[in-house]
């Protein structure tokens, strides 16, 4: 298993989902898809997003433009919880 880069920004620790679901062995796409899952349940329950997951692009390698998160801690617990 690699080591998840962790990395700092307005005060929060963050990691990004691309290398969120190379850990968790899955499927980026189906992450980002869970991760939307898990966003619609926080904000029904009041609770707040930025805690956990903060919506983000990155281009690739072809120049494109698409999306992932950056994941909290409380990000990563609930993605590795939920699996």
């Amino acid at each position: 298993m690699n080591n998840l880069t962790v990395f700092e920004q307005n005060g929060q620790l963050l990691a990004d989902s691309r290398e969120v679901a190379l850990m968790v062995e899955k499927d980026h796409s189906k992450l980002l898809r869970d991760i939307r899952e898990y966003c619609k349940h926080l904000t029904e329950a009041n609770f707040g997003l930025s805690e956990y997951f903060i919506q983000y692009e990155y281009q690739d390698s072809t120049g494109r433009t698409l999306p992932c998160y950056l994941c909290t801690k409380k990000g990563c617990d609930m993605i590795a919880n939920l699996l």
